[in-house]
């Protein structure tokens, strides 16, 4: 393969790994009673060493939604519930391929249930901060990327139906996410998996008393894949986890 060649397969691994983390990680997420779609960063700034025209891209800007199907437990109480979620992000390149974020959006709608009905949230606000590093980049036609992002995340919302409370959620997450990057013309597709461990509190108000919680698994693990187009400018990433908590998200991101 020809210098050129090689970089600009590099450039779209990084491409690729940037929208990943920032998008599938995810993730970000979608933890302790916190549905943080997109919340993990990317690392953007790889491509400013692997291809003089991404290397014009300093920041990325991004638009994500996520599903997410778990089980929290509050004090005595099993309660099913699913969230939906919308986030825009920043994400800001730092040296040796740190990347920080900043994302905040709102809980759209979901349900918690319980032993006395079924209670719905009401469009909420959340909010993330992440770094995340590139641990291992890809250098090459198939070659393999891993990435690991720590975040932090909260969330308020306002449960209606069965149960009027405040609900609030704090999550502390760590993810890693690895695959490869395969060139298709102009454009490159990246395969990867994604895994996810957290923890955080989840507090409430039930039948007259306060009760806090956390979630069932503590851990989530999925396939995604993502694209790259334009020398990494546009990025377009579907994911989901099959394993603990279940969730499903897409999101595309433009990187200036």
């Amino acid at each position: 393969m020809s210098p050129r060649g090689s970089e600009a397969m590099r450039s779209a691994a990084a491409a690729v790994a940037c929208l990943i983390v920032a998008l599938a990680s995810c993730r970000r997420a979608h933890a302790c009673g916190v549905s943080a779609s997109g919340a993990p960063a990317g690392i953007c700034d790889a491509s400013e060493v692997l291809d003089e025209k991404a290397g014009a891209a300093k920041n990325r800007i991004g638009v994500s939604y996520g599903w997410t199907s778990t089980v929290l437990f509050l004090d005595k109480l099993r309660a099913p519930t699913q969230r939906q979620a919308a986030m825009v992000s920043f994400e800001h390149p730092l040296p040796k391929h740190w990347t920080l974020e900043f994302g905040a959006g709102s809980l759209l709608a979901g349900f918690l249930d319980t032993d006395i009905g079924r209670a719905n949230f009401q469009p909420g606000v959340l909010a993330d901060v992440s770094l995340s590093h590139l641990v291992l980049a890809s250098t090459g036609y198939a070659k393999p990327f891993i990435l690991t992002s720590f975040a932090l995340a909260g969330v308020w919302s306002r449960t209606t139906g069965a149960v009027s409370a405040d609900y609030f959620a704090f999550d502390f997450s760590f993810d890693v996410a690895t695959g490869i990057v395969l060139k298709v013309g102009r454009q490159s597709i990246s395969p990867f998996l994604a895994g996810r461990i957290f923890g955080g509190p989840v507090f409430w108000h039930y039948q007259g008393q306060d009760v806090t919680g956390g979630d069932a698994y503590h851990y989530s693990l999925g396939p995604g894949l993502a694209f790259s187009f334009e020398h990494s400018r546009v990025g377009l990433s579907f994911g989901g986890s099959v394993f603990g908590e279940k969730n499903a998200k897409a999101g595309v991101s433009l990187a200036f």
